[in-house]
């Protein structure tokens, strides 16, 4: 885990980088989408997970898992929880927030279509299966928002193929992202 700490005043962010964290929960359904891919590129398999937290009280957890399959498309699955998710502690989350296990079907939709779109706005889309499979949600800091900013970061960090000792290069893409206004990914 990396924690990032220069990425503005009252945000904090965290982030894994192939170990992920051993939250797992059972997914109620599954939210799918497909990508064609100009070319059949093959990179590493590679995990990923972010939680970060944005002042006044905006949190977000979420981690995805890709898998290298040569085709010429790519699959984006969501693995959408039941809204009963076990409770989350220790988290960047304020103290009075609980955070759920889980990727919460209000999020999931968001998550599945800010995916695509980062994509389609990239010149680089992998070939492959992107399956978001990891997730955490608090009662009150949760929005469409801050996901689809955690949902962008994921995938600038999936397709810039960085590893864990490129420490500048993902603070970097946190803050861009982070520091785009609300309605921009």
């Amino acid at each position: 885990m990396i924690n990032i700490n220069n990425i503005g005043k009252l945000k904090k962010c965290r982030v894994w980088l192939e170990e992920l964290p051993l939250y797992e929960y059972k997914p109620a359904k599954v939210l799918s989408s497909i990508l064609e891919t100009s070319i059949c590129m093959s990179r590493e398999n590679q995990k990923i997970a972010i939680e970060i937290f944005v002042a006044p009280r905006y949190y977000a957890f979420l981690g995805a898992e890709y898998v290298y399959k040569e085709s010429n498309n790519l699959e984006i699955h969501v693995n959408v929880s039941n809204d009963s998710g076990e409770i989350i502690t220790e988290t960047l989350a304020l103290p009075s927030d609980k955070v759920h296990l889980g990727i919460s079907n209000e999020y999931a939709q968001t998550i599945l279509n800010t995916s695509m779109e980062v994509f389609m706005k990239l010149s680089v889309i992998p070939s492959g299966i992107l399956t978001f499979n990891i997730g955490g949600y608090s009662d009150y800091g949760s929005n469409q928002v801050i996901f689809k900013k955690v949902t962008s970061i994921i995938v600038r960090l999936l397709v810039s193929n960085i590893k864990n000792t490129e420490i500048d290069q993902i603070e970097n893409i946190v803050k861009n992202e982070v520091d785009k206004p609300l309605t921009d990914i």
